[in-house]
């Protein structure tokens, strides 16, 4: 269930930052073009952090990509006997948490059933038969993983988690003021002004924001299915699988999710987009976020007590 990717999804409008020098550095990691604003007067610190936090999101690619025969991630749904890094696991029992609080609406465990919807529409000749793809939980027990074969798809969680990583790493290194732009997701540190205006884009008008968030620490993650799709038969298919159905969903056009933890509002956003905005309100509930629906009839619906009017 792999989210938006395309640059600008969350399209990024800066405000002015008192004159403090800033320097940006694009990245391309996790299929998106990944920019990072740094604002600090110290050139040599902020490209020894624009290094490293090329290597956290490098690493993770490495450990994550499902389509690289060669990572971490597809050796162990070759052979789950394989062993792996403290990292993966670590990622995966996260994987397989959300799949209990979500009632296994996201569920890391269907990679099979993703590549299927991505080979149709690389090659869309007809729907693929999903009915004979098993779909299992993760079960951790003892910190093994205890499932005879795994088909194991981070794309729900890996960015948002990573994200917050590289956030983490520029506020332990006193870079207290930077955004970082991952495509749908957006992860903020302080800004000079008191907030950085965060445009969402607008699932039917390219280029097009329809919202606009203001905040400061804070991250702001979009699910949408407008950007990767194809058209069969007179309906669109996109590319975030609900496991329930093993087809799309088809509750609306995006979510968006606005939260302190980019890993979180990550996995939310996914979990949001696989139910309807109503069932998405109660969900919520137990999580300090805001949401923000645009649904396949063009309505805007907004969390209770929307905190960025």
């Amino acid at each position: 269930m792999k989210k938006v990717v395309i640059v600008l999804t969350l399209l990024l409008c800066l405000t002015g930052c008192n004159n403090q020098k800033y320097y940006s550095k694009n990245l391309f990691y996790m299929d998106t073009v990944i920019n990072i604003k740094i604002y600090n007067n110290n050139q040599e610190r902020v490209n020894q952090a624009f290094d490293e936090i090329e290597k956290i999101y490098q690493k993770y690619e490495k450990l994550t990509n499902f389509y690289d025969e060669n990572s971490e991630l597809s050796k162990l749904n070759k052979d789950v006997s394989t062993e792996i890094s403290p990292e993966l696991f670590n990622l995966i029992k996260i994987g397989a948490d959300w799949y209990d609080k979500s009632n296994g609406l996201l569920n890391i465990n269907i990679g099979n059933l993703t590549k299927l919807w991505h080979d149709f529409r690389e090659n869309p000749k007809e729907l693929p038969n999903v009915e004979d793809i098993e779909i299992n939980k993760i079960n951790i027990e003892n910190d093994q993983i205890n499932n005879d074969k795994v088909s194991i798809d981070l794309g729900s969680i890996a960015k948002g988690y990573v994200t917050e990583l590289a956030g983490n790493y520029l506020e332990e290194n006193d870079l207290e003021y930077y955004i970082i732009n991952a495509g749908g997701n957006v992860k903020t540190g302080k800004s000079f002004k008191g907030f950085y205006n965060i445009g969402i884009a607008s699932p039917i008008n390219e280029n097009e924001t329809f919202e606009i968030i203001k905040g400061e620490n804070i991250s702001v993650v979009t699910s949408g299915g407008y950007e990767r799709f194809y058209e069969y038969e007179g309906v669109l298919y996109h590319h975030i699988i609900d496991p329930h159905t093993k087809y799309p969903a088809n509750y609306m056009k995006s979510v968006t999710v606005i939260g302190k933890d980019s890993g979180m509002c990550d996995a939310l956003s996914t979990i949001l987009f696989l139910m309807s905005a109503e069932d998405g309100k109660e969900f919520i509930k137990d999580y300090d976020v805001d949401v923000i629906w645009f649904t396949n009839d063009n309505e805007i619906i907004k969390s209770d007590g929307f905190r960025y009017e």
